[in-house]
């Protein structure tokens, strides 16, 4: 799926979007139910995504970003750009919570 006209923009939310590919849309699914006032459904918080600042931070390098950003920074733009990708994936499966 195509997420963004910027091309490091698309390549950060694509690689989150393998990751939560991998967990499987039933499990994400199911964080989005249950925690659905989180930014990231805790998907990323209980440790289902990366886990380690370094490895969020070597994400955006490896998409051309230039991180110059606090290990919380990135962590926090990370759970946000999770949840974005979350709700799009969910949408794109019809998988998402509808409300009357």
């Amino acid at each position: 799926m195509k997420y963004s006209k910027n091309k490091k923009l698309n390549g950060v939310l694509q690689e989150i979007e393998q990751q939560l590919l991998e967990l499987g849309l039933e499990e994400v699914k199911h964080y989005y139910d249950e925690f659905k006032y989180e930014s990231d459904y805790n998907i990323a918080q209980y440790g289902n995504l990366l886990i380690y600042y370094v490895d969020v931070q070597e994400m955006y390098q490896r998409n051309g970003y230039k991180t110059k950003f606090s290990d919380n920074k990135a962590w926090e733009i990370y759970k946000h750009q999770v949840g974005y990708v979350t709700r799009q994936l969910l949408r794109a499966n019809n998988m998402q919570r509808r409300y009357i």
